[in-house]
Parts: structure tokens; C-alpha cells; sequence
């Protein structure tokens, strides 16, 4: 049953040559794009001009194909797994280290979001002009590995000046005392001398 069918499909389709090369001259493709209905192959075996083959394009009986594209599924599966850590081996390399991470693009992005982050501590008044600049060229010497590292540095440094500012205040506060004392004494000596 099988063996009959396909046989009278060759046949038809044998009958269809002309038709078929018509209709991919109509649609401007190629014969392998062209699909004839199986089930209007009487119809489509009257054709015999380009105005005929035209009426039947417009009715549906004949179709241009679509392309069909690359398929992209391997190559989705493949990013997948490589988005994992899987097919980068040493096996799969083949460029220096410092061509597959450019260490200088390492550097540029690191100085990039130090210099962001002390603009906005600027911004926002955490810290003057000075203490901006001081920071500034210590990241460009590449004295903080990160924003972390920095940021503990800014508040190190603000806590220094604030332990410094107390001590020199506590000992004004002491010089002072002593002053008051020794102005005291002073007075009193002179007043016994009196």
C-alpha cells in the first residue's frame, strides 16, 4: 500500500515538473521552495502559463517556502553550559591570559568605580576637596584593590582625624587648666607678698 502510494507521488510529481518550474519563476525562488497542495494536483496539472500558474499562487494552492534558518539550538546549548565554567579548559585556549583579560581593561574598570564612588562621596559632602584628592592619587597608585578596601580606608582616616581633633582638644582643655592654675598661684604669692 505504501509502495503504491509513493509511486503514484513520483508520478504526479513527474506530471508537475512544468508547473513547478513555472511557479518558481512566478515567485522567484527555486524549485525546492516551491510547494504544490498534494490534494488540487488535477488543478494544478492545467496550469501550463504563468498567468494560470499566478491565479493559482493567489488562491493558496501554491506556496513559496520559507527558508529554513541555522538552527541556533546547539549553539544556545553550548553558551549554556559554557555560562556554567563547562568547555574553557586549558585545552580550549588558545590566546595569553592577558589576551583572553586584558589586564590594562582590569585596571581601567577598577580605577573607573573608585574614582565614581570618591566623586559621590564628594557629591555628598563625606569629604572635602582635599581628602578627595589624597584618595584620588592613592587609588592611581594603586593602593586599594576595591571598593571595600577603600571605603574602610576613607572611615580609618576619618577616625584618625577624630581621635587627632579630641587628643588636641583634651589638651588645650589641659593646658588651659594648668594656665588657670599657675594664674592662681601667681596671684595668691602676690597677694602674700602684699
Amino acid at each position: 500500500m505504501v509502495s503504491q502510494y509513493f509511486v503514484g507521488h513520483i508520478t504526479l510529481l513527474q506530471n508537475l515538473r512544468l508547473q513547478k518550474r513555472l511557479a518558481a519563476s512566478v515567485l522567484k525562488c527555486g524549485k525546492g521552495r516551491v510547494w504544490l497542495d498534494p490534494n488540487e494536483g488535477n488543478e494544478i496539472a492545467m496550469a501550463n502559463s504563468r498567468f494560470s500558474i499566478r491565479k493559482l499562487v493567489g488562491d493558496g494552492l501554491i506556496i513559496k517556502k520559507a527558508v529554513a534558518p541555522h538552527s541556533r539550538y546547539r549553539i544556545r546549548m553550548m553558551n549554556a553550559s559554557k555560562r556554567l565554567g563547562r568547555h574553557s579548559g586549558i585545552g580550549k585556549r588558545k590566546g595569553s591570559q592577558n589576551a583572553r583579560q586584558p589586564s590594562k581593561l582590569l585596571w581601567m574598570r577598577r580605577q573607573r568605580v573608585l574614582r565614581r564612588m570618591l566623586k559621590k562621596l564628594r557629591d555628598s559632602k563625606k569629604m572635602d576637596s582635599h581628602m578627595y584628592q589624597n584618595f584620588y592619587m592613592r587609588c592611581k597608585g594603586n593602593q586599594f584593590k576595591n571598593k571595600r578596601v577603600l571605603l574602610e580606608a576613607i572611615h580609618g582616616q576619618k577616625n584618625m582625624w577624630v581621635k587627632q581633633k579630641a587628643e588636641a582638644e583634651q589638651i588645650e582643655a589641659l593646658k588651659a587648666k594648668a594656665k588657670a592654675i599657675r594664674e592662681k598661684r601667681k596671684s595668691r604669692l602676690a597677694a602674700r607678698a602684699l
